[in-house]
Parts: structure tokens; sequence; C-alpha cells
């Protein structure tokens, strides 16, 4: 319901940005001549709103991928989820190493079992919190959001997970793309037991290795770190730098 709230609110101010834009550039051609200081100046708020429509729509897009992401993580669609990146994007999971370029991420995600869902399988994430910034030129982005997991296969236990994601995007022609998908996990705790209990973070692959080891070690549950925050905090405008509270 939050993020339904936050994605009105968002269309909202994008179409009273889109109607203040329309109301000046109606009288801009009567002001060219008559009042050239007056013309210059509507000008520029003309293109100021033009950027702020530009960001609205694509921390939209942006979000939109990041949903996208996650479907296709349901229902195990491997090829549509390593369309997503560009060339040479970086997937990053748990504690598994760095896959770098797409046929290396379409690969790892064999670690997660074939092309589509099988039957008797779960394989939810959901994705939620997503703080999304652009950066100034408006070709690059990085976003923090978190993921809810749940795993199972029909008559043995199940897997609860989640994990905080730092990732970065580039605008390829227009359209938005992973740049860098990395999610640190912050828990996995069989079904069974709860809470109570937890496992380790994943490690590499020895089938599918990856490319390079992992950028940060850390522990997670019981264990607690805290992944740096790429933006600054927005009431004190300080920088919050990582913690590994183990």
């Amino acid at each position: 319901m939050r993020s339904m709230h936050a994605a009105h609110k968002r269309r909202h101010r994008s179409n009273r940005l889109l109607s203040c834009l329309l109301a000046i550039s109606s009288v801009i051609p009567a002001l060219t001549l008559a009042e050239p200081a007056q013309f210059e100046a509507l000008s520029q708020q003309v293109a100021n709103l033009e950027q702020r429509v530009e960001r609205v729509r694509d921390v939209e897009s942006i979000e939109v991928l990041i949903s996208a992401y996650g479907y296709y993580l349901d229902k195990a669609l491997w090829d549509q989820v390593t369309d997503l990146f560009i060339e040479d994007g970086t997937l990053e999971i748990s504690l598994r190493g760095v896959y770098r370029g797409k046929p290396s991420i379409r690969k790892a995600m064999e670690l997660f079992g074939p092309q589509g869902l099988q039957q008797d399988h779960l394989h939810n994430h959901i994705q939620m919190q997503p703080l999304i910034t652009i950066a100034d030129d408006g070709l690059t982005a990085r976003s923090r959001h978190r993921a809810v997991s749940q795993l199972g296969t029909f008559g043995r236990d199940g897997v609860l997970g989640g994990g905080v994601y730092e990732n970065e995007y580039v605008k390829e022609n227009g359209v938005w793309k992973f740049k860098s998908d990395h999610v640190y996990t912050t828990f996995f705790a069989m079904y069974s037991n709860g809470f109570t209990g937890g496992r380790a973070a994943p490690k590499p692959s020895a089938d599918i290795p990856p490319d390079s080891p992992s950028t940060v070690i850390y522990e997670a549950y019981p264990g607690a770190h805290l992944p740096a925050f790429h933006y600054r905090h927005p009431v004190t405008g300080k920088a919050i730098p990582y913690v590994d509270a183990n």
C-alpha cells in the first residue's frame, strides 16, 4: 500500500509539473519580442520544469525496473532477468562473488535452478522500500531497497530470507538498465525454526564460480552489519558509512 501511495503521489506531482509547463509555454511566444527579459526568465522556468518532470519519470522507470526484476526472480525467468542489465553489468548476490557481463550473469542464475519455476517450488523475492537517487546528468542513478524472500519445496521445509540492495543504473538510449545489482544478505532462517536460528550467507559456487571475489565480507544474522548508504542523511546531510558490528 505504501509503494502504491508513493507512486500515486509521484504521478500527481508529474501531472502538476506538466500543467505548469504547458501554462508557461503558452505565453512565451507572445513575450519573445515584447518583453525579452521576461521571456528569458520564463524560458529558464520551462527548462527547470522539464528537468523536474524528467527526473520524476526517471524514478518511476527505475521502480518499474526493480519490480520487474523481482517478478522475474519469482518465476525463475533468468533470460528476462539478464536482459535487464547492460552488457558489462555486474551481479553480486550475498557472498557468492561478482559475476561480470551478461553471459556470466546468465550463468549465475543457474545457481538457483533452470529457467522457469519448477513444480512444487516457491521462489518469491518481494521488492520493497526503494529509495532512488538520480545523478545530475540524468544518465546514472543508484537505489537502496529491500527484498523479503520466501523459498521452499512442497512437502519439505521452507526458508525465509531478506537482504538490502545497493544498486547502480545507467540510462542507455533512453532506457534504464541495471549496471550493478548487489544484495547484502540480512538473514536466512528455516521456516520451522523461525528467527531463533540463522543460516550463513551463501558462499561462492565451485560449479559456477564467480569472476571475482565478493567486494565486502560480512556475517548475516545473527551477525549484524550495515551496508554503506549511497545517499546522505536527508536532514543532517552527513554520510552514513559502512558499519560492521560483528
